[in-house]
């Protein structure tokens, strides 16, 4: 009986798709926010909010505890290496959907994990199967999104991150009060649950082109139906993409970030609850609290590279989180910590938001998921050293105020790339003008 209902229920579904007026894009928006939310949200950024819970249930020290955390990075970074070949040889959705199951095999591995090699190779595996998805998702955009609607999605795909870190900051803690001893593992369970949910919604309702489904992109016109069939261009040439130096420079910027922003990320909880004395309800709190400042951030700081620039919206963003990042590290006081990691969140992911769009800037249209995954490979990079050098730093001095010192100190080197690009930009088109 309640299989003939799922089947009746899942046949309205489809039907009132079919012949709804609503364009199918914003559905496949939908689909990519849950994407990002099971591979980002759920498979990156709950880390933070467990691990301190796990780091004391497996008896690990900062090190090991750092290594864990850039194994995921190192998972990451390999899947974006390899995740255009497995598009091209299979589909998105399917990678999609398989690098979504690959997340819950990772969770389900390092929620039975007895010690740190164990708890090491699920977090690798969570790693591999986050950037599996997380590529693809943001290459869909490009099929279903034309360039002038492309910042928006870009920027609201990057919600389910902070959804995520909102969900894992309220419930992990809440779930440890009641299980002391098994709390963080009981979390990884429910994370790969609802990991395994996103796959099957995703396997349901997917699509990869807009033209299977008869239709043009969001924004595209019958005259100039751009960006269908951009995941499969069989003249993408990859040394267009390696040999422009902007796209190196950025690049750069992107990894420093990737430096950066891992620090307040993955050991903000850890801070609030070693250095400063909080209790793990409120350090979540607080950690749910810059989730929900970063739900907007990529659709607002999106929205704003569109009217002032990328490299001046960029800028602004940089030089923001030094000084949040200055004050976080020489105030003890709930109320501006508070503040800072509401103003900090609300910066969050601007960042890739921006930088996945400024690539289309410096390329031509059919390079453009070519040029989006070389740069992701230097993000990757700077995630996948930051917990190493963090865990050092920590162990070291025994406090986190180096490592929020160098994570605010990359910043601010990030906002002064972000300038001398913009004043190059400025000056190549000044002198432009005087040719002309």
């Amino acid at each position: 009986m309640n299989s003939m209902n799922f089947r009746n229920k899942y046949k309205r579904l489809v039907f009132f798709m079919k012949h709804s007026s609503l364009h199918k894009g914003w559905l496949m928006l939908f689909l990519i926010v849950l994407s990002v939310l099971a591979c980002l949200g759920f498979g990156r950024f709950s880390f933070g909010a467990i691990l301190p819970f796990m780091k004391d249930g497996l008896l690990l020290d900062y090190r090991q505890t750092g290594l864990i955390a850039s194994s995921i990075f190192l998972g990451y970074l390999v899947a974006v290496l390899l995740s255009g070949f497995f598009v091209l040889r299979f589909s998105a959705k399917k990678v999609i959907v398989a690098s979504l199951l690959v997340i819950s095999l990772g969770m389900i591995i390092t929620a039975n994990a007895p010690n740190f090699f164990v708890a090491y190779m699920g977090s690798f595996i969570t790693g591999l199967g986050s950037g599996g998805s997380y590529v693809p998702s943001l290459g869909l955009i490009s099929q279903w999104f034309s360039p002038k609607k492309r910042g928006m999605a870009m920027g609201t795909a990057m919600a389910g991150s902070g959804v995520g870190m909102v969900f894992s900051g309220f419930a992990v803690p809440a779930i440890v009060v009641i299980n002391i001893d098994q709390g963080w593992r009981i979390s990884w369970y429910i994370l790969a649950f609802l990991v395994i949910a996103i796959a099957l919604i995703n396997w349901l309702f997917l699509k990869d082109k807009p033209e299977d489904a008869g239709l043009l992109p969001i924004g595209a016109t019958n005259n100039n139906p751009t960006s269908i069939n951009t995941l499969e261009e069989p003249l993408v040439k990859p040394k267009t993409v390696y040999s422009n130096k902007t796209l190196w420079f950025i690049g750069s910027i992107y990894f420093l970030w990737g430096m950066s922003y891992l620090i307040f990320s993955t050991f903000l909880v850890d801070y609030l609850i070693t250095d400063v004395h909080f209790t793990s309800q409120q350090a979540g709190n607080f950690f749910a609290a810059a989730g929900v400042a970063s739900i907007i951030s990529g659709f607002v700081w999106g929205s704003v590279s569109d009217k002032l620039g990328r490299m001046v919206s960029l800028m602004i963003v940089f030089f923001t989180q030094f000084f949040m990042l200055m004050g976080l590290s020489f105030t003890t006081d709930s109320l501006l910590i508070f503040m800072q990691v509401i103003i900090y969140g609300s910066t969050l992911w601007g960042v890739p938001t921006i930088m996945n769009a400024s690539v289309g800037d410096y390329i031509d249209a059919k390079y453009i998921p070519v040029a989006m995954g070389f740069v992701t490979i230097f993000f990757s990079a700077g995630q996948l050293v930051s917990p190493i050098i963090t865990g050092f730093l920590i162990d070291y001095t025994n406090s986190y105020l180096s490592a929020h010192l160098m994570s605010a100190i990359t910043c601010f080197i990030c906002g002064l790339g972000c300038y001398s690009l913009f004043h190059f930009e400025r000056k190549k088109a000044s002198s432009f003008k005087l040719e002309v």
